[in-house]
């Protein structure tokens, strides 16, 4: 029963972290007409410019690593969404699209 109802607990605070982790929206970029790419090389760069380390992980995903934290920016031609949610990342890289 004791077994059970841990379980039970960590299965809840599982659930309810992923659910907290899901619940901002990609961020839309300017109307400027770029090629993922060119969003690619902005989002990389606007990275590094404040100290974050970027690392190619997929085509459309970067990995930033800065004090021990690690974020997911993903990104296509016209938004982003960096997860978990960092607000001085996200800043750096919309102020760097609205060029």
């Amino acid at each position: 029963m004791k077994r059970l109802i841990t379980l039970s607990i960590v299965s809840i605070l599982t659930a309810l972290t992923f659910i907290g982790c899901q619940g901002s929206s990609p961020t839309t970029h300017s109307n400027k007409h770029y090629t993922q790419e060119k969003v690619h090389d902005i989002i990389k760069s606007a990275g590094e410019e404040n100290g974050w380390k970027m690392t190619e992980f997929k085509i459309n995903t970067l990995i930033a690593e800065k004090d021990g934290e690690a974020v997911s920016v993903t990104f296509n031609n016209s938004s982003f969404y960096v997860s978990p949610v960092n607000s001085n990342l996200e800043s750096a890289i919309s102020s760097a699209l609205e060029k």
